[in-house]
């Protein structure tokens, strides 16, 4: 079950539109629910929020997050090289 410490990092990494975001990796992901449709964004929220209890889902999203940490981490890396190369 996803913290509400949890859910507060999550959504800093994720940004706005979280849900909407999640789903489509889901989707991308080919993560089904049980009957084998997508899962809803209303499904998706309160497994975000812990109302609802879901390892696969919950692990998905903590993979979507850490794939977002690390894309930031690469962006911010660029921002740094170019605000050093122009300093030069």
């Amino acid at each position: 079950m996803i913290t509400p410490e949890e859910r507060t990092a999550i959504l800093k990494v994720i940004g706005s539109k979280h849900v909407k975001k999640i789903q489509a990796y889901l989707n991308q992901n080919k993560i089904l629910s049980p009957n084998k449709k997508p899962y809803s964004k209303t499904s998706i929220s309160y497994i975000l929020s812990g109302e609802r209890e879901n390892e696969i889902v919950e692990n998905a999203i903590f993979a979507y997050a850490h794939q977002k940490m690390i894309e930031k981490e690469k962006q911010q890396e660029l921002r740094d090289l170019i605000v050093s190369k122009q300093k030069l």
